[in-house]
């Protein structure tokens, strides 16, 4: 090689002032991202005393590759069970903290005299906050464990999530010029749409493509491996019109979940250090001395702006979200600083040209001032708080102290809340699933049956479909769509509850209806009184089917594997082995007794629907004379006078003594309900007792569901449990299908599960 490309020139100059630069601030104990900063205003265009770069474009090529790493290294940082376990105090904190700074962001543009993009821009810019040097800082200050840095913590995850939408939908209102509603929406619409789907199937196939080549996967291949996964994701994102920023971090996320994320994580590292170093030199080079000599004003306004702004608004939405003043104030204090999503943002808009040429250079000046200030702040916060106290009059702070007692009453209170976010949740996952369904049957299969010449491709186009959604179907006719459990509760804790549990049901019954008639009469051009009647039939076989039941929960099964198992994992190694059998705990006990008078004396217990209708489970009956039935079968009578030993979860024992009370069930309680825990250290050595049965490729019970290995009836116990990997599923469905490699938890007598075993076994 006679002579060396410019890139090669370019990426030694960079690289080695960068390392320069980071072993000086490495020194002085400063974040590396500002020496990566000083380092590309060294080697850009406007620093004249050591050679600059000469090769810019390919310098931003490398730049945006930086930005895919990053973000496909946020994602592998970042987990949905995280997301998922910040509650609502973090979301309600951060969309008032974040929209309260994107007003003030877009307002403080405005009154610099900016245009509307800019302004946009900037608000979007000024409401996110910097997860690694808040990380650090907290690290730095000792206090990363205490309550207060774990909701801000929190509201930082959800704030990675506001940065993901903002790369969406500000290009999208920036295209539309003077951003119309109607795109916007559609635009959000079309975003949450391919999310969901992008995550569903995502979750489902990677964690398990990954568990299923463990043992293939060397360092080599598996760095291989995860690259060409985010890229995949990236080209098929931009296919769709999205940022590529967003397919790397949706990739990061999914990968996440695998059983080696860890692993992954620690071999994208040096790849991520190496292209991210390249793109915070490229912030750098953008930063014009002169400009921020010329827009030192704006710069040192905008600085106060986050400063304040994001301590008051960061207050004020964790004190809305109902926590105390003390925790609001240590909150807001900690989350003045802008970071790489602010970067990021203004990349973007620099490099589609929707942004003034001045915006990148002050965002990053405003984003250096605001990191050094992060410490100081941070320890300032009692201080304030305590100002805040001797300022704020004893109203104000006893109506605070009402309000956040009042919330904390709310959150106890949360039947309807957890019902109708569960059930919102899966309607919408359900919907979008059943909707791609729909769209590539009418799009993609149906226009390639006709090409194949197949006598009515229509009718075959109907066929695939409706086989397709029907175990989807299958579950929102059954009630999968949402907490069956807290159904019930809630409509026998208050006759007003009716309506609106109906209305709810009527609404999954519109949506099945909706999509079988796309099936029949879109797609297969049937019409009137026929259509009708095999939708009628469809619905009729959808509901009493249990083979779509059995395909539906195992999908169901192994994708909340996918997503818990490694937390699950997590959470027993740092509980320790004695609380490994976590479930027992979450399972209760509760004695009634049958009064003479009840109306389900003389009735069989299948048909009372105790597991049908409550999905709790008769453990035993005990006689007026003292005869006892252990785990007794659908076809036992009750009888007036029997004492009964339920088992089941709270909500499921709550909804059960909710519908004694209000339909004179006759069912009066006589004890408290206990744990399974407390209940088996109470027995006598004789008593019940729960065992593990390991299924494998020899036993008996693989492939079949709880209803066809009936163990209940060959050896009168229950599963009150399955293990798969490091995740418990609780009081497991009778349809679920028994796999290579569950743990069995079951609960009966000694000698009856010892036979089991012995049965299991040989």
């Amino acid at each position: 090689m006679s002579h060396l490309p410019n890139i090669v020139n370019d990426l030694a100059l960079i690289l080695l002032v960068a390392g320069f630069t980071t072993l000086l601030f490495k020194k002085l104990d400063q974040p590396l991202v500002l020496g990566y900063i000083v380092a590309g205003f060294l080697t850009g265009p406007h620093f004249d005393l050591i050679p600059s770069v000469v090769d810019s474009a390919n310098i931003q090529t490398w730049a945006d590759i930086g930005v895919i790493f990053l973000m496909f290294a946020l994602g592998l940082e970042f987990s949905f069970y995280k997301l998922k376990s910040v509650g609502t105090t973090a979301f309600v904190a951060t969309a008032v903290a974040a929209g309260g700074m994107f007003v003030i962001g877009y307002a403080a543009g405005s009154f610099l005299g900016w245009g509307h993009l800019d302004c946009l821009f900037l608000g979007g810019m000024l409401c996110m906050s910097s997860t690694a040097i808040v990380v650090k800082a907290f690290a730095d200050c000792g206090i990363k464990v205490e309550g207060f840095a774990q909701v801000a913590l929190g509201m930082l995850i959800v704030e990675d999530i506001v940065g993901i939408v903002l790369l969406v939908v500000l290009p999208t209102m920036a295209a539309s010029g003077s951003g119309g509603n109607e795109e916007i929406l559609y635009s959000i619409a079309r975003m949450i749409f391919f999310l969901i789907l992008f995550f569903v199937t995502g979750m489902y196939l990677i964690p398990s493509l990954f568990k299923k080549a463990k043992d293939l996967l060397n360092d080599e291949s598996l760095l291989v491996v995860s690259l060409g996964l985010c890229l995949t994701m990236v080209a098929l994102v931009s296919y769709l019109g999205f940022s590529a920023a967003l397919g790397a971090f949706l990739m990061g996320s999914l990968i996440s979940e695998a059983p080696n994320a860890e692993r992954i994580e620690h071999l994208i590292t040096p790849v991520k250090d190496l292209f991210g170093a390249v793109f915070f030199v490229s912030v750098g080079m953008l930063v014009d001395p002169k400009l921020l000599v010329q827009y030192a004003v704006p710069v040192l306004v905008l600085t106060a702006v986050v400063i304040v702004g994001q301590s008051s608004m960061g207050c004020l939405g964790v004190l809305a979200a109902g926590l105390d003043l003390h925790t609001a104030v240590r909150c807001g204090s900690a989350l003045c600083q802008i970071g790489e999503f602010s970067f990021i943002l203004a990349a973007l808009g620099a490099s589609q040209h929707l942004t003034s040429g001045f915006l990148y250079p002050i965002v990053v000046a405003v984003s250096v001032l605001t990191t050094f200030a992060t410490p100081f702040l941070i320890r300032s916060a009692e201080p304030a708080y305590k100002a805040l106290q001797n300022i704020l009059p004893q109203k104000a702070q006893k109506i605070l102290e009402r309000y956040t007692v009042r919330m904390g009453e709310e959150k106890e209170d949360s039947d309807w809340r957890d019902f109708l976010k569960d059930y919102c949740l899966r309607l919408l996952i359900f919907t979008v699933l059943l909707a791609a369904i729909a769209v590539g049957a009418e799009h993609f299969l149906l226009p390639e049956l006709t090409k194949t010449g197949l006598p009515r491709p229509h009718l075959a186009a109907a066929a695939v479909s409706f086989l397709l959604m029907a175990p989807l179907l299958c579950a929102l006719l059954i009630n999968r769509t949402g907490g069956a459990d807290l159904f019930t509760l809630l409509w026998f804790k208050r006759r007003s509850n009716h309506l609106p549990l109906c209305v709810l049901v009527l609404l999954r019954v519109v949506v099945v209806g909706g999509f079988l008639n796309f099936c029949f009469h879109t797609l297969a051009g049937l019409s009137g009184w026929l259509v009708l009647a095999v939708m009628a039939a469809a619905v009729w076989a959808l509901s009493s089917s249990d083979f779509f039941l059995r395909q539906y929960l195992r999908v169901e099964a192994r994708f909340l594997v996918n997503l818990n198992e490694k937390h699950m994992r997590e959470h027993r190694e740092a509980a320790g082995a004695e609380n490994e059998h976590w479930f027992d705990e979450e399972i209760h006990v509760q004695s009634y007794r049958l009064s003479h008078t009840s109306p389900l004396a003389g009735r069989k217990l299948q048909d009372i629907g105790f597991r049908a209708y409550y999905a709790c489970n008769v453990l035993q009956i005990v006689s007026e004379k003292g005869a006892v039935i252990d785990l007794p079968s659908g076809i036992r009578t009750l009888e007036g006078g029997d004492r009964l030993l339920l088992i089941g979860n709270r909500v499921q024992l709550d909804a059960l003594a909710n519908a004694g009370a209000h339909a004179r069930m006759g069912l009066q309680k006589l004890a408290a309900a206990v744990s399974l825990r407390s209940f088996m250290l109470a027995q006598p050595q004789d008593g019940f007792i729960y065992f593990a049965l390991k299924i494998d490729k020899h036993s008996f019970l693989l492939g079949k569901t709880m209803k066809e290995a009936n163990l209940r009836e060959r050896w009168q116990c229950m599963v009150i449990g399955i293990e798969r990997g490091a995740y418990t599923i609780n009081e497991p469905h009778v349809s679920l299908i028994f796999e290579n490699g569950d743990l069995l938890w079951l609960l009966g007598r000694r000698e009856l599960l010892a036979r089991l075993a012995k049965d299991h076994v040989l």
